[in-house]
């Protein structure tokens, strides 16, 4: 039996939904390998997300977070990845994921914001362009119907002057106005699951929560599901209802936010809550490291 599986028979919290009504998202024992298939980035990785939830997978750089995601989304292209998997179950269908696709394809009912946006949207296409064809691949809507969406789409997400908006490049537009142009792409087609890969991780602090509480905001309004990747623990306290932390390429803790305290059983869990900096550590000479709590697994008990 895995470790995962012994810490959702102990806590309840990493088991997948048994109310097919509630689950959206079931993935068992995915395992991404690259090469000779010895070394893993994702080993073994079973989580679930229900209809509604927000859901944040941490870890720190290399843990394997964005390749697990891009891996459920079908969109890991790496002509050296090898996946498998035991199951992956998305609104009631089994996925395929074992053969990544040198061609990106879509999910029906799963979008994706990526972590940067100025590589993410094409440089060379004007903003209206984009969501032209993104409407018109989900609808058949004709164009000018499809440009009066991505108009209504720009406002709903802040966006001003959207008529001008619409006639620029990427390249044009402030870090923050790419982002949120991102979330609109990926939401106007109207996504059940909406996965967000270090969305923030460009942007400066108060931009950073704008764009999260714009996520959280259109996610509800849709009914849509939140899968947020992150290596933010802060921000996953801020906004998600259940937090997987990946260590070394496996899933280590699934716990309820507000709970994970109580509920973290690893001292990766209990070193990422130890090192966040608080009006506590101020006085510290030196502020304590993931690498002090890893290898001293008492130091990690003690100062969660």
């Amino acid at each position: 039996m895995t470790d995962l599986a012994v810490l959702s028979k102990q806590s309840g919290s990493g088991a997948a939904s048994s109310d097919p009504e509630q689950g959206l998202l079931q993935v068992s024992g995915l395992t991404v390998t690259y090469g000779d298939g010895e070394s893993a980035a994702v080993k073994a990785a079973s989580f679930d997300v229900r209809r509604g939830e927000r859901v944040a997978v941490v870890g720190e750089s290399g843990s394997g977070k964005t390749t697990m995601a891009l891996a459920v989304a079908g969109l890991l292209t790496a002509g050296s990845a090898q996946i498998t998997t035991e199951e992956i179950v998305f609104a009631g269908k089994q996925l395929k994921r074992e053969r990544p696709r040198k061609v990106p394809f879509r999910t029906p009912g799963l979008s994706m914001v990526f972590q940067d946006a100025m590589t993410s949207l094409d440089p060379v296409a004007s903003i209206g362009s984009q969501f032209r064809s993104v409407l018109r691949g989900v609808r058949k809507i004709s164009r000018r119907e499809a440009g009066e969406r991505a108009a209504e789409w720009l406002a709903r997400v802040g966006m001003a002057d959207t008529g001008r908006v619409m006639n620029l490049r990427p390249y044009e537009l402030s870090g923050g106005m790419r982002q949120r142009v991102m979330v609109a792409l990926a939401m106007c087609g109207r996504p059940q699951l909406l996965i967000a890969d270090e969305p923030t991780s460009a942007l400066d602090a108060s931009v950073s929560r704008d764009v999260m509480d714009l996520m959280v905001e259109m996610t509800d309004q849709e009914g849509a599901s939140l899968l947020i990747v992150t290596h933010d623990i802060e921000l996953c306290r801020q906004y998600a209802d259940r937090m997987i932390v990946m260590y070394r390429g496996e899933i280590v803790d699934i716990c309820h936010t507000e709970r994970i305290e109580q509920e973290a059983t690893h001292p990766y869990t209990r070193a990422l809550l130890a090192c966040v900096p608080t009006l506590n550590s101020v006085g510290l000479d030196r502020l304590p490291t993931l690498e002090q709590f890893v290898r001293d697994p008492s130091s990690g008990s003690a100062a969660a």
